[in-house]
């Protein structure tokens, strides 16, 4: 086990919360070929159940408490609206001038889409209408006409899916 302010030992930015369950991965990765939680007297005596004596707080119970501590820190808060957002709004504003960036673009939103996706987050008509949104004027425009070339039964109301826009840049 590394001592306290080792480079090795895990280290954690209360800022960034949503690293926390890495931190604790790494602890646990420690933790593993020791008992050194029963070595820590700073987290003695510190839980009552019921009308029990105070005991100390079982490795799992002082992590859950903790998570609690820092919303966004457990893994049913891993991305929000928000979080799809910012990646449109700077997608936009950078100009994926380049084939690499758009692909970056793409892949980013698809793994922070699909996962509000899966969670009830997000609906499919306004994930369409995001990722629409983070390509810039102008290449939308030549996106949209290869679009209406290849797809000409599509409605124009109704976004484009993800992957017609992807395979039309």
């Amino acid at each position: 086990m590394p001592p306290r302010n080792d480079t090795t030992a895990p280290k954690w930015d209360e800022s960034r919360p949503r690293e926390l369950p890495q931190y604790f991965k790494e602890l646990e990765y420690l933790f593993a070929d020791c008992e050194t939680w029963l070595g820590l007297p700073e987290f003695g005596d510190n839980i009552i159940i019921g009308n029990d004596a105070p005991r100390p707080y079982t490795y799992q119970e002082w992590k859950a408490a903790v998570l609690r501590l820092y919303p966004g820190a457990d893994a049913s808060a891993r991305y929000n609206l928000g979080d799809l957002e910012r990646l449109v709004n700077q997608s936009f504003n950078s100009g994926l001038a380049t084939l690499g960036r758009f692909s970056d673009y793409y892949r980013d939103f698809q793994r922070i889409a699909r996962w509000l996706l899966a969670n009830g987050k997000l609906y499919r008509n306004k994930e369409r209408r995001l990722f629409q949104q983070g390509i810039p004027t102008l290449l939308w425009s030549k996106v949209v006409r290869r679009l209406e070339i290849t797809l000409p039964d599509h409605h124009p109301e109704d976004p484009y899916d993800v992957d017609q826009v992807f395979k039309g840049a």
